[in-house]
């Protein structure tokens, strides 16, 4: 169960990473994360090595480590690993900083199809950064048929979670729409969120 998330990534690059410590690892993961916060990456990998094999957190924000080539040599083969484990294991942020990689063509072809997997793990856990990005997904028609309703819905609830960015978006995509449209959009979002994000998309 994770105790604390601090995002120190911009969502619009789709990076997050996160510092939230289990509570069988909460010395290890602590001192990683604290180490991280110094810009004392080589610590913080230290500490967070004996979990890399089982906690889906570290496993994300190593592979943000290797994106950004902090405490390590950049490379982005190995950040995709991490990553694809991380979402593998269920970390919303593995899945969501995955899509991105899918969506940008970084480190991987392009591939909208996967970032719509990636994002919609993500967004169905809650995660207001994976909700953002699949409502872009939505918005642009990228990797699914163009529905200006379900953006909206997506980015009334990664709104709801205080996202600006995608309170911009809400706003964007809304000049697209009437108000029957919009309110329709913000009871789909209602809807989702008393369904605790299941079966929204």
């Amino acid at each position: 169960m994770t105790l604390s998330r601090f995002w120190i990534k911009s969502v619009a690059a789709a990076a997050v990473l996160a510092f939230g410590a289990t509570a069988a690892f909460a010395g290890p993961f602590e001192d990683g994360a604290n180490a991280y916060k110094r810009g004392d990456y080589n610590r913080a990998l230290a500490a967070w090595r004996n979990l890399s094999q089982s906690d889906a957190t570290v496993q994300n924000n190593i592979g943000i480590m290797y994106m950004d080539g902090r405490g390590v040599q950049k490379n982005m083969p190995l950040a995709v690993q991490w990553l694809a484990r991380s979402a593998a294991n269920g970390s919303s942020l593995g899945q969501n900083n995955l899509g991105g990689l899918y969506r940008d063509g970084k480190g991987v072809n392009r591939d909208f199809s996967k970032a719509l997997t990636y994002f919609s793990a993500s967004a169905a856990q809650g995660n207001a950064a994976g909700q953002l990005n699949l409502g872009l997904l939505y918005m642009y028609g990228q990797g699914v048929r163009q529905d200006l309703t379900r953006a909206y819905m997506w980015f009334d609830l990664a709104s709801a979670q205080n996202l600006k960015q995608a309170s911009y978006n809400r706003s964007l995509v809304a000049t697209k729409m009437n108000q029957q449209a919009q309110l329709q959009a913000h009871n789909l979002a209602q809807r989702c969120a008393d369904q605790n994000f299941k079966g929204c998309a």
